[in-house]
């Protein structure tokens, strides 16, 4: 990010190396596909009950950080960049006018047809002049391996004065520092760019267009239970090592366990332990347009 090739191997997952830049302390895979083939791969995948029951409870959490940093969103225009099945354009008609940028042909497809969403099926599909008071991008910069050159593109759909609200993991949180290399979100085949709020505000700051507007972060429940499981039996349950095979062999298809549940739990629990900081896993970053 920095162009510095003063780098260490961080860990090694899988063959894959994710390498620490002794610069800027930005974390990245050292291994990736080129970028034709990453488009790809997400073109054809990501359309399983499991990513569709995921996205559902990400949205009931994310319309609430999009809310509480911008509160009023009658008249104002939102795109939603890896904006999936629609889940969260859906809960943000409220808008005058709201769009979703989508890989992901199966995901497309729902946002379009299912809900009726106005999706792009790339930022290259947008008008130049085509300009957002809000643009969202959740859990969508850690699989990008230009994230600086990707926001920059992003910000020039943007109107000055407008929201560039961005939501990823915080890879220098409690849960990573106890977990360490058995942190369930080290997928460095898809996550290829790994911040800390250090280094994502860092770079938000340094690219000039933006300015830094609020923050707010908390710790799912899911990942706290991990936490002190891992720590109460010493790192035998609650991590997870990661394999490629092994994430290939999953049975998408099942879907959540006790999905309404963690819909409900989900919500409440953001409501109660996300707080106006970077110091949770999960770490949202608002910066308005100069």
């Amino acid at each position: 990010m920095c162009h510095s090739n003063d780098l260490g191997d961080h860990l090694m997952l899988d063959g894959i190396r994710v390498a620490h830049c002794n610069a800027c302390d930005f974390m990245f895979s050292r291994e990736t596909m080129q970028a034709v083939a990453i488009d790809q791969f997400y073109i054809d995948g990501y359309h399983d009950q499991r990513h569709m029951d995921g996205q559902r409870v990400n949205a009931t959490i994310n319309i609430n950080v999009l809310r509480r940093f911008c509160p009023q969103l009658s008249g104002r225009s939102l795109l939603d960049v890896g904006s999936g099945y629609g889940f969260l354009l859906d809960k943000a008609r409220d808008c005058a006018s709201i769009a979703g940028v989508e890989l992901s042909r199966a995901q497309y497809d729902y946002s379009t047809k299912t809900l009726g969403l106005k999706t792009y099926r790339s930022l290259e599909d947008l008008a130049a002049e085509d300009r957002f008071d809000i643009i969202t991008l959740f859990e969508v910069i850690e699989h990008i391996p230009e994230p600086r050159e990707f926001v920059l593109r992003i910000c020039e759909h943007l109107k000055p004065g407008g929201s560039l609200i961005i939501g990823t993991d915080n890879f220098a949180s409690n849960v990573v520092k106890v977990l360490g290399g058995q942190f369930p979100k080290w997928i460095p085949h898809e996550h290829v760019s790994f911040f800390t709020g250090t280094t994502l505000t860092g770079m938000l700051e340094r690219l000039g267009p933006l300015k830094l507007a609020g923050v707010r972060s908390f710790t799912p429940w899911e990942l706290q239970a991990r936490r002190l499981m891992f720590s109460a039996t010493a790192g035998r349950k609650g991590g997870k090592t990661y394999s490629y095979e092994t994430e290939r062999n999953v049975d998408e298809a099942a879907g959540y366990r006790f999905f309404p549940l963690r819909i409900a739990i989900n919500r409440i629990w953001f409501a109660l332990a996300s707080g106006s900081n970077l110091n949770g896993e999960m770490m949202y970053i608002h910066t308005i347009k100069r």
